[in-house]
């Protein structure tokens, strides 16, 4: 459960970060509120509450380095896959070599991390 709660963490890290890449500040303190204002600080506060309670689950069950290892590539990799995916963002071999090594340190540090 801890190791799904931390891909869960790190989908939740994922979309509040692009939540205040959307995210308009200015229009909330000036009370302007509509949808377009509203959703991306709602997503923002849910996701980053999400994010905090799967850490919390992991870090109880998963030694600290290790799953704060983990939940930074992961994040790190979903970031990367959102924009090339999402938005249309451009990629490289050497890019995609080096979020290969994220996920390749992600599964290693999975399989020596003791349970």
């Amino acid at each position: 459960m801890a190791w799904i709660a931390l891909l869960l963490a790190a989908g939740c890290q994922t979309a509040w970060t692009y939540s205040l890449k959307y995210a308009d500040f200015n229009a909330l303190i000036a009370l302007r509120f509509s949808p377009a204002v509203l959703g991306p600080i709602l997503i923002n506060l849910v996701s980053g509450l999400a994010n905090v309670f799967f850490l919390n689950i992991a870090f109880k069950q998963v030694p600290l380095t290790t799953a704060f290892g983990i939940w930074t590539a992961g994040t790190l990799v979903f970031i990367k896959l959102a924009d090339v995916l999402f938005l249309k963002a451009s990629w490289s071999f050497t890019e995609l070599f080096f979020v290969f090594l994220l996920a390749v340190a992600i599964i290693g540090l999975k399989l020596v991390a003791k349970e």
